[in-house]
């Protein structure tokens, strides 16, 4: 692979890499707002997971059984999804660290 085409993979994995650290630290920033704490992290996972699980135990039908379950799913979902967004982000981190290393790495071997 020529050198010139070397270097623009890099830059195309580091933009991408770039995307995923942006939805990272928005995500993060999501977490620090105060609005978002209260309704989505103590409400929501809290508070409405909670309200969902006592539900659970009461005398349902098999419909109403079902969509407290699908509640129940998209409370995980949702979480699973910040957790997933935050680990793609760390890791996109590293692999920009890493290209960047190695963009450098040879650019400095193509002055020698």
């Amino acid at each position: 692979m020529s050198t010139e085409r070397e270097l623009q993979e890099l830059d195309d994995n580091m933009q991408d890499a770039k995307h995923f650290i942006d939805i990272k630290d928005s995500t993060l920033k999501l977490f620090k707002n105060k609005e978002f704490k209260k309704v989505v992290l103590e409400y929501y996972f809290k508070e409405e997971a909670a309200r969902l699980v006592m539900a659970k135990a009461s005398n349902l039908n098999e419909d109403q059984q079902k969509l407290i379950n699908n509640m129940i799913y998209g409370i995980g979902a949702l979480s699973n999804f910040f957790d997933a967004v935050l680990t793609r982000g760390t890791q996109a981190e590293q692999s920009y660290k890493d290209d960047e290393n190695a963009r450098t790495e040879i650019l400095q071997e193509d002055l020698s």
